[in-house]
């Protein structure tokens, strides 16, 4: 069995050791604990097994240790690959076991972990390394999309730009399209929102579906900004109009 207690001492004590002087550390921190929990209550809901569940928590709580390595840095590379960074630290002097005796599953955290973040899923995964990259790709966007209610765009200048931006026409392309929206497209602040609203075509599983609707923070994503310009308000009222039927209709299938 997975000793899940054991492994968050063990990522706070790593975090701690970084010595990072950058706020964002204590948010991300937040971040993965809550992204382990939904991760845990997801595989619980797809009735897993109790050793396949604390995996996924485990997933969940190591998703994001690449992040820490990735704040470390002066210039922060917009092309950091936070994903593939973690796989290589638990890599490295085998750190993993650090985590989690037996390395039997080795392959699907490093897996998953990889995958978080890429737009597409890989060719080629097995059903497991499939299965538990679903997982945490939905847990991580469940959370992401909850820190955009609560947390992100907080400062008078970032509400500012997205209160004043307008929306890529490629990623409203992407959004009407039922796709998650490329964020490489992006030419405002505002884009943001727009791709924090598609992550609901890049969900895998009906119970996340649940959550996100019980919850509502798209809505309150949405509602939270005074759009200054007509065309960018009346496509933002659409996108929520859009996904309040799509989120209903997958809701009553």
């Amino acid at each position: 069995m997975i000793k899940i207690e054991n492994a968050k001492q063990e990522l706070i004590h790593h975090i701690e050791e970084q010595e990072i002087k950058d706020l964002k550390v204590k948010k991300k921190t937040e971040h993965v604990m809550r992204v382990a929990e939904i991760s845990k209550k997801l595989a619980i809901e797809l009735k897993l097994t109790e050793e396949q569940i604390q995996l996924a928590e485990l997933i969940g709580l190591l998703h994001d240790i690449g992040r820490f390595e990735q704040y470390k840095l002066t210039d922060r590379n917009e092309k950091f690959n936070h994903g593939q960074a973690g796989v290589e630290i638990l890599k490295k002097d085998n750190y993993i076991r650090k985590y989690i005796q037996e390395d039997k599953y080795d392959n699907i955290i490093f897996t998953a972990i990889y995958e978080h973040n890429r737009y597409q899923l890989s060719k080629g995964l097995t059903k497991e390394e499939e299965l538990f990259s679903k997982i945490i790709k939905d847990a991580d966007k469940l959370d992401l999309i909850y820190e955009a209610v609560a947390i992100y765009w907080q400062e008078p200048e970032d509400i500012q730009k997205i209160e004043a931006g307008k929306l890529s026409e490629k990623m409203l392309e992407d959004f009407y399209q039922h796709k998650l929206a490329d964020i490489r497209n992006k030419v405002s602040k505002t884009d943001e929102i727009l791709r924090f609203a598609s992550f609901v075509f890049d969900l895998h599983f009906s119970y996340s579906i649940k959550i996100l609707k019980e919850n509502n923070h798209i809505n309150q994503m949405i509602d939270r900004f005074d759009y200054q310009i007509p065309q960018t308000k009346e496509e933002m009222m659409k996108v929520k109009r859009d996904l309040g039927k799509i989120l209903a209709k997958i809701s009553n299938t």
